[in-house]
């Protein structure tokens, strides 16, 4: 068990490398991102703990590449910025970019089987995936603003373009950001109005209250858990 008190202030964004074992970064509400290390074996029991960063917005998710050990994103408060740090450079983001304006962003996902793309969810209901190969030169592939309260939970499947988003509005949705509307029918993801259904939108699941996470179970195809203030919900899209 690893317990820390040192820190002197709160922080909710945690996440552990695939790629380097032992190693962890957190974010916290001072815009600190510190990153730890196990010493000696991947197994040990004690940490070293590496200040990396400080910058002036609080960092609500950090999630680290699925394809370099040493690069990780994260998303921070009132800025509206998603940033991409690489840790051999200590002093600074290698890319920052304004990805929601005038809001926090909450939440983040890397996807780990297409590694170009990333999710990023806002407290203005609104979530988008980026091309990191474009960050900070074009729009999202895809921004969805059908949502009405926050985003406080994405993640994408472990295999697939699906992604599982909860929303304060009490239910959690599963997109299918491989599916393309017919051009007769018009229109897609981007340009899709605020009252319409997304054809990306595949599945709602409702009857929790406040769903704040899921995530997808990495050895059983498709299953989601959540947890909520009514308690967790495991279950597995009809349609995936």
């Amino acid at each position: 068990a690893l317990h820390v008190e040192e820190c002197g202030v709160e922080g909710y964004a945690l996440d552990w490398s695939a790629r380097v074992p032992g190693r962890l970064a957190s974010g916290d509400c001072d815009g600190g991102i510190r990153i730890w290390e196990t010493e000696g074996s991947a197994a040990g029991s004690s940490f070293r703990c590496t200040p990396t960063y400080q910058g002036p917005n609080s960092v609500e998710d950090v999630q680290w590449s699925p394809t370099e050990d040493t690069v990780l994103a994260a998303a921070e408060a009132a800025s509206g910025c998603v940033s991409i740090y690489d840790i051999r450079m200590k002093t600074r983001a290698m890319i920052s970019h304004v990805a929601h304006p005038g809001t926090d962003v909450n939440v983040i996902s890397w996807n780990h089987a297409v590694a170009n793309l990333l999710a990023s969810g806002s407290d203005d209901g609104v979530f988008s995936v980026w091309d990191l190969r474009h960050l900070g030169k074009n729009d999202p592939l895809a921004r969805f603003s059908q949502h009405r309260t926050p985003i406080t939970s994405l993640e994408w499947h472990p295999t697939d373009e699906s992604m599982a988003v909860c929303s304060d509005e009490d239910a959690t949705y599963v997109y299918d950001l491989s599916v393309e509307e017919d051009a007769e029918e018009g229109g897609d993801a981007a340009t899709a109005k605020d009252d319409e259904v997304p054809p990306q939108l595949l599945f709602v699941h409702c009857g929790s209250t406040d769903t704040k996470e899921a995530h997808w179970h990495p050895q059983v195809p498709s299953l989601v858990m959540t947890t909520a203030a009514t308690g967790f919900s495991v279950f597995i899209p009809s349609n995936l």
